[in-house]
């Protein structure tokens, strides 16, 4: 093959790149997107999960229950929650906006990152599926079995 063969070829594998990586930074492109109507709930887990990473990193164990999350939470200054992206809304990030119910939050969890567990999950979450966030800091989707192995 030519020179002009090898510089057509490039091409197309430049173009079949560029176009896996727009899919893969778009969202809604590809099986681990979120769905945009759970975007919110995301973001509300993602918010608790940094709360509770706070909380376990200034005192070395999980929080005991929600009340002691919420007061920790609370005594934080705007700027600390600011920089750990849990922002000043402390009340609404324990509730899912889809299924309008408080959040299941596993408490007294120490957040070992060689384990993969459920943090805080939906508690109906919608269609037989449950956002969750996992105690590495990732949300998913789970069903009832899924869930259910993931609190092991």
């Amino acid at each position: 093959m030519g020179r002009a063969g090898g510089s057509a070829g490039y091409c197309v594998l430049l173009a079949a790149f560029l176009g896996l990586l727009t899919c893969a930074i778009a969202p809604g492109c590809g099986k681990g997107a979120a769905p945009a109507a759970q975007d919110d709930t995301y973001v509300r887990l993602k918010k608790l999960y940094s709360l509770y990473r706070t909380y376990v990193d200034k005192n070395q164990k999980g929080p005991p229950n929600e009340e002691a999350l919420r007061e920790f939470g609370q005594k934080l200054s705007p700027q600390e929650r600011a920089d750990r992206s849990i922002g000043d809304d402390l009340e609404n990030i324990f509730v899912s906006p889809r299924d309008k119910e408080k959040f299941v939050v596993r408490y007294n969890l120490r957040l070992d990152p060689s384990k993969n567990q459920a943090l805080a999950w939906e508690a109906t979450g919608r269609n037989g599926m449950r956002c969750v966030m996992l105690t590495i800091g990732y949300p998913a989707e789970y069903d009832e079995k899924t869930l259910n192995e993931s609190k092991k």
